[in-house]
């Protein structure tokens, strides 16, 4: 390890000392409107199966307390040839995963878990879920809602072993283990 990266380490040991946390974690924080910030350049997303085509849009991002995972509630469009356009809303839940490779977290195994798209016959139910459902899994695990650049002292350490995400106050937590 050279010098200036034990030097660095030891700086945030006597930090996180001073300020009563836990020197061996670092903690990167997301509130719902940095992570909306990120993911609502992606939209809208399109996606097609055989006849059914699918349009997500105007993502709103909420974060269950306690939860390891964020809500994301969005506006749907299926369009199915011979039927007149159906729109609705939806509901989905994706889990954060962080990539060390490339340092950033992105959303994954999505899916949903309510759907209302009034005026879908039952027989399109199915096949519509199933497509809204891949669409979703598929486009948010594309896109990185957080990279972690070395813009403060956080995030050049925070490129360690992630330990925990969890929602608190509203906000994502990520804690990080850091190599001491």
């Amino acid at each position: 390890m050279s010098g200036s990266i034990k030097w660095l380490l030891l700086t945030i040991i006597v930090l996180a000392t001073v300020v009563g946390c836990n020197p061996r974690e670092v903690v990167v924080t997301l509130s719902p409107d940095e992570i909306q910030e990120r993911i609502a350049p992606h939209f809208p997303l399109k996606k097609s199966w055989l006849i059914v085509h699918v349009v997500l849009s105007d993502p709103k991002i909420f974060l269950p307390e306690g939860a390891d995972h964020i809500g994301i509630n969005m506006l749907v469009e299926i369009n199915v040839p011979l039927l007149k356009p159906i729109t609705g809303y939806l509901l989905a839940t994706a889990v954060p995963r962080y990539d060390p490779g490339t340092k950033a977290f992105y959303l994954d195994q999505a899916s949903v878990t309510r759907l209302e798209l009034p005026g879908l016959i039952p027989e399109l139910e199915g096949k519509a879920r199933s497509a809204i459902e891949s669409t979703a899994r598929q486009e948010l695990a594309k896109h990185p809602i957080y990279e972690l650049k070395g813009r403060n002292l956080k995030e050049v350490t925070a490129a360690f072993a992630l330990q925990k995400v969890q929602v608190r106050d509203g906000k994502l937590q990520a804690t990080f283990a850091l190599p001491i």
